[in-house]
């Protein structure tokens, strides 16, 4: 199988989260594609420390979607084929969409908003 996007990202708990946003940001833009896996790399020793790992993660992306409106988020679980990822315990994927005619076209199938106001003129 292989992944679009660039390679895997191991997530690196140092710094807060408006340095985090900004990472994650210039992951989006050195991939052709707006995709980066972040891995987030296991040992965890419990459900609390996993949970406030992905809810700082999440607050990163908030801020990040905050200049990027169009960024898209999905915390899953670990892929064994998704490279680097071998000992991951989540894995945070980011995608920037593009719309053009309700279609993304940063190589998704996701459908999104289309811009009526052209054809409304």
């Amino acid at each position: 199988m292989r992944f679009p996007g660039t390679p895997s990202h191991r997530l690196v708990d140092d710094g807060d989260e408006h340095d985090l946003a900004a990472w994650m940001l210039e992951l989006i833009d050195q991939s052709p594609d707006r995709l980066a896996f972040i891995t987030i790399p296991r040992p965890i020793d419990t459900d609390d420390e996993l949970d406030a790992i992905e809810e700082r993660t999440l607050a990163a992306y908030d801020l990040a979607k905050a200049e990027r409106p169009d960024l898209a988020v999905k915390v899953i679980p670990p892929i064994p084929e998704l490279p680097g990822s071998g000992d991951t315990a989540l894995v945070v994927v980011l995608h920037e969409h593009r719309w053009v005619g309700g279609r993304c076209v940063n190589g998704c199938r996701d459908t999104g908003p289309v811009d009526d106001s052209a054809e409304a003129a």
